[in-house]
């Protein structure tokens, strides 16, 4: 098994059809078809079903396209990694980042990093913090920016921006008098949890002896507002998305309790000296 032929198998599991896939690689047919039935006799399975309407994967194929994608993406990091050793000045990022990271990043001075060096590429890739550091620890991205509260030792990390709870309260529920809330004025509303927090929150419930309706659970901070905004309840969400993704339909009550604070951090693997360009990244923070 080589590169070539795993480049071969995901362009013919993305598209469906061997002719699609082959006009894609820009390659004939037959040469492909070769390519991919000695991968199956090497790994001594089948992996693609073959019928007139085209190709499917089967358990197999799901198997290997998994991994096939996560070696290809490994290579490429490896090779821009080797080749932006020197300085720095060009190569391939792979960068990890949060729903709620909105406003975090792209900043000021990344800007101006990829201003100075154009040929610095940033791959993205959107997760939650807990699968953000799974990938960093299996060596899939570089560096990601995920949300406290977390457990992960074996990380380096830069505090980026330390914020608030905040309701956000369609007009409908909003009799609240004051503009912060405390906690407790929460328990007449229906709640939009960001399910990141929903722990955090039911702690607190529990603490403070409250019982309040949970109409909705979500696991993009940006929903929880949405749905505010549709007047589905009150969203409880990070400041700083609250900020960016509400309208004028709702209200924005800041809360007064200090344990509901969470701050951005940039994390990168602990274990390993930072290329130059990572660093670079890293020093735009």
């Amino acid at each position: 098994m080589n590169f070539r032929q795993l480049e071969y198998f995901l362009a013919v599991a993305n598209a469906g059809q061997i002719t699609a896939a082959a006009q894609q690689l820009h390659m004939a047919q037959p040469p492909l078809s070769y390519q991919l039935k000695q991968l199956e006799e090497e790994l001594g399975v089948q992996l693609l079903h073959r019928t007139s309407n085209g190709t499917s994967l089967t358990p197999a194929g799901v198997l290997l396209r998994d991994y096939a994608q996560q070696l290809l993406d490994l290579r490429d990091r490896a090779d821009s990694q080797v080749r932006s050793l020197g300085q720095g000045l060009a190569g391939v990022l792979s960068v990890g980042v949060i729903s709620s990271s909105i406003g975090a990043t792209p900043n000021a001075k990344l800007r101006t990093l990829t201003r100075h060096y154009p040929k610095v590429q940033i791959r993205l890739f959107e997760d939650n913090t807990y699968g953000l550091i799974d990938r960093l620890e299996k060596h899939l991205i570089d560096v990601a920016i995920v949300r406290t509260p977390f457990t992960a030792p074996r990380l380096a990390s830069k505090d980026l921006k330390t914020e608030s709870m905040v309701a956000v309260v369609p007009k409908k529920y909003d009799h609240f008098r004051g503009a912060t809330l405390r906690v407790e004025d929460l328990a007449t509303v229906p709640l939009i949890v960001y399910r990141r927090f929903e722990h955090l929150f039911e702690a607190t419930f529990h603490e403070k002896h409250m019982a309040p309706f949970i109409a909705c659970t979500c696991d993009d901070a940006r929903t929880a507002v949405q749905w505010a905004e549709a007047r589905m309840g009150v969203a409880v969400v990070p400041q700083s998305v609250a900020e960016q993704a509400s309208g004028p339909e709702t209200n924005l009550r800041p809360i007064r309790y200090q344990p509901w604070r969470t701050t951005l951090k940039l994390v990168w693997p602990e274990q390993i000296t930072p290329s130059p360009l990572l660093q670079r990244f890293i020093d735009s923070y």
